[in-house]
């Protein structure tokens, strides 16, 4: 009688460490947290670095596949110009000169090496050869699919409108009889105009290329369409017919002057 009793206590005993981690695997099933998605950004799959999620939440940047690229495209450039108009009353022209001009050298760099080529799929960049003379070398993304429609508007806005503005400080420098600060205007204008031309001669040739490209790809279509074998027959129709036409026409001439 002591040993059925002892089985059936460890029976129990049993049962009950069964209903227990039923009860376990439950309310772990239930209280679960949902699954990760592959992606946490819905616009932008590569979310990049931490410092970008303040600069993606502006509205400048927001569509932007390059946000961080973008902002120093603007960045440099800016800063010259606030630095320039906070201080052209400066007495320590020196200082403020300097600071300018290596902001601007500063943003040449990223402008030519890192944001054209990122933000708009070109690339340019010229050597002087032996003879004198200067070769400009131009490089372009075969697929502008890849290149963003933000990005792109970003980049020309911040080529051109530099530019523009610091042809307008001539105005007032030139007025005011301040012809020191022609240095730094000069410079200015000198660097952007330098990527402006750059960049505008290595589109012009993208484009071109990209024209050619499309028609090989016209002409390639329509061979395939017709076939080779009845393009090279059409050929050798059209140079027999012309060797008929030239033995017959000597024959010709001389039965007309007999």
């Amino acid at each position: 009688s002591n040993a059925l009793g002892e089985r059936s206590m460890a029976g129990k005993a049993d049962d009950l460490q069964f209903l227990k981690e039923d009860i376990d695997e439950g309310y772990q099933e239930e209280h679960a947290s949902p699954p990760v998605t592959a992606s946490l950004y819905e616009e932008h799959d590569d979310p990049g670095p931490w410092w970008m999620a303040p600069l993606r939440s502006l509205s400048i940047f927001k569509e932007s596949k390059h946000p961080g690229v973008a902002f120093f495209h603007l960045l440099f450039k800016t800063l010259a110009l606030v630095v320039y108009q906070f201080s052209s009353k400066s007495e320590n022209f020196v200082l403020v000169c300097v600071i300018i001009i290596l902001l601007l050298a500063f943003d040449f760099w990223t402008v030519k090496n890192v944001s054209g080529r990122l933000l708009v799929g070109l690339r340019w960049w010229n050597y002087v050869r032996e003879d004198g003379s200067t070769e400009w070398v131009f490089e372009s993304t075969e697929d502008m699919s890849e290149i963003g429609a933000t990005d792109r508007r970003l980049f020309w806005v911040g080529l051109y409108a530099p530019a523009v503005i610091w042809s307008f400080c001539l105005i007032p420098v030139t007025v005011s009889f301040k012809f020191q600060w022609l240095i730094v205007i000069f410079a200015a204008l000198s660097l952007s105009f330098a990527n402006i031309i750059g960049y505008t001669k290595c589109s012009k040739e993208a484009r071109q290329r990209l024209e050619k490209f499309a028609e090989g790809g016209v002409a390639q279509n329509l061979v395939g369409a017709i076939g080779v074998s009845n393009i090279i027959s059409g050929i050798g129709t059209m140079m027999g017919n012309a060797q008929q036409q030239g033995a017959a026409g000597p024959r010709g001439q001389q039965t007309m002057s007999v």
